[in-house]
Order: structure tokens, then sequence, then C-alpha cells
């Protein structure tokens, strides 16, 4: 995923989600959407219904107490 602020290449995690009566139940997660798209694609044709992706980036989170920079979605 391209960061539009600093024009740089940053990680982020998809998510898909089937929604079902207001709840959300978490079906598939992973860093490539190729195969978030792919298991989109298989999950739609089987159950004829779609699913909602939320998409995390990768943020930098300093922790002052120990001086490290963590990365975390």
């Amino acid at each position: 995923m391209l960061d539009i602020d600093s024009g740089e290449q940053i990680d982020a995690l998809y998510k898909l989600y089937r929604i079902k009566g207001g709840k959300k139940e978490e079906k598939f997660q992973t860093t490539n959407i190729n195969d978030a798209i792919k298991y989109q694609q298989k999950y739609s044709a089987k159950y004829k219904e779609g699913l909602y992706m939320e998409i995390l980036p990768e943020k930098k989170v300093y922790n002052w107490k120990e001086k490290k920079i963590n990365y975390e979605y």
C-alpha cells in the first residue's frame, strides 16, 4: 500500500468480515492483497454473498520507556 503523505510503500493488514445480524465475524486476514481478493472471489462464488474488507495500515509506535520503535496494525 502506498502512503499518500510520505509517498513510501507501507504494509497493510487486509481483514475480510461477514456481517450478519449486525455482528462482524472475521473470515480471513492476510498482508497480501492478491490473496484477499482471491479468497473474496472463492467465498462469493460458493456462498453467493459478499464480504466486508477492512484495510489496516501499519503504524510506527514509539515506546519512550524502552526507546524503541514498534510496528503494529
